[in-house]
């Protein structure tokens, strides 16, 4: 598929099945100025990804700064501003929706759950926030709890339990929410295509996430290795944006390397040293799997499928693909490469006897197969060659090789349903290609 045609797709897919819509919106804004209208303005901001333009739906929450002071006055108790507050909710806060909900003040914040049935719809965390400093742009930075950093439910609300029954301190740490915002809008004025992004690599993120609680990919991580590559290349089109996150995703996940705004000491991505070896498997599975889904797609695979590819499990260490080359496969319908098999048999005869598109793909083991290009339209730079065995022989292989194939001629020993494919590659990238189902039998 033509790159035109597939960064289309991705757009149409991105705007209607994981940006918010207009219900979505107004639901949210709703929520923000209602407590705009208890707290005043200026003393709440909002933040995350909602902010951002970068969410995704279903949209769950909304976090929200509630300053409480300058730094100076650290020595604030945070839960006791918050439990007068939570007072004062209670007493006069307008609900401008249908939904039931329940507070739950917190040491360090206060969240509201909007119910139904007693199931939660939606959350806002409201967090305190003291004023620290000034970033590049001229805008606030804040000391924030540093319990913002585990996720709201569960887990924050029984780390707030122990902390109140252990008596424990719980630390500030330096934040720049308004920081991460600027730059996300300057980058999204030059290029919608940057948020659209974001929120394909989120949604994947979120399928990924909700099929294995394994991967431990975190969204806004996500965004911030989009924002950087997106920095130097501000007009990169979707596709090859995703191609070059996807294809640079295993070796950025690594270890951490990119720096808090506000702290240059710690990194967004320090996480990942928490990770084990079988959850960063799990990562590499995951980008394996769509990757691969974006080499095979045609006009009958919904860009869904794609990011709902789920994971892949290479089969042997030999088996590879035009990804790991960081080469797309972008296929031009005004070229094509054909190719075929010459079958030699081992009986003393050297010449080869008849072709696999002759023989529907089936041969006998103790032959050996040459394979050749028989056409050639694609004026390319190179071709490459992929030898696929069957992932139950002993050797399944799947290594890619210049010019030929890695073994010429290649021996038939192994029972099975293999295949052989050519790519023609031009200025590195595979605009035809052409494959050849191969089946040994006794």
């Amino acid at each position: 598929m033509k790159k035109d045609r597939l960064n289309s797709l991705i757009r149409h897919y991105v705007k209607s099945m994981l940006s918010p819509n207009q219900n979505d919106i107004q639901f949210v804004s709703k929520i923000y100025q209602s407590f705009n209208d208890l707290l005043g303005v200026n003393n709440c901001i909002q933040i995350g990804s909602y902010p951002r333009y970068t969410a995704v739906r279903p949209l769950h929450d909304l976090d929200i700064l509630y300053i409480i002071g300058d730094w100076a006055d650290r020595n604030i108790i945070p839960d006791k501003i918050l439990s007068d507050f939570a007072l004062k909710f209670r007493k006069e806060y307008k609900n401008p929706t249908t939904y039931e909900i329940k507070i739950l003040v917190q040491t360090h914040s206060i969240s509201f759950k909007y119910l139904k049935n007693n199931e939660e719809v939606f959350a806002v965390d409201l967090v305190p926030a003291l004023k620290k400093g000034i970033n590049e742009f001229g805008q606030n930075m804040f000391y924030v709890p540093e319990i913002i950093k585990i996720k709201r439910g569960e887990k924050r609300a029984k780390y707030y339990s122990e902390a109140i029954k252990n008596r424990s301190e719980i630390a500030w740490i330096k934040t720049d929410p308004i920081g991460y915002i600027y730059v996300a809008s300057e980058l999204n004025k030059v290029n919608t295509d940057f948020r659209k992004t974001v929120k394909f690599a989120k949604g994947w993120r979120n399928y990924c996430k909700k099929t294995n609680e394994d991967f431990k990919l975190k969204s806004f991580h996500i965004e911030q290795i989009i924002t950087l590559d997106s920095k130097p290349n501000r007009k990169i089109e979707i596709f090859d944006a995703l191609f070059k996150f996807f294809t640079e995703l295993k070796e950025k996940t690594k270890e951490p390397y990119i720096r808090d705004r506000a702290d240059n000491t710690k990194f967004i991505d320090e996480y990942l040293n928490d990770l084990t070896d079988n959850q960063k498997l799990i990562i590499n599975q995951a980008i394996d799997s769509i990757l691969l889904s974006f080499e095979t797609i045609d006009e009958n695979k919904t860009i869904e499928k794609i990011v709902k590819s789920g994971y892949y499990e290479r089969n042997g260490t030999k088996e590879s693909f035009l990804f790991d080359q960081k080469i797309p496969v972008l296929l031009d319908d005004n070229f094509s490469i054909k190719i075929d098999g010459f079958i030699r048999k081992y009986d003393g005869f050297r010449d080869y006897q008849a072709s696999l598109k002759v023989s529907n793909g089936v041969v006998d083991t103790k032959n050996s197969i040459e394979f050749k290009v028989i056409s050639n339209s694609a004026n390319c730079d190179i071709l490459k060659w992929k030898v696929k065995n069957d992932n139950n022989s002993n050797e399944p292989r799947g290594e890619i090789t210049d010019k030929t194939t890695s073994q010429n001629p290649e021996k038939t020993a192994y029972v099975g349903n293999h295949y052989v494919e050519c790519y023609a590659i031009k200025n590195n990238i595979c605009i035809a290609r052409d494959r050849i189902n191969v089946v040994v039998r006794r």
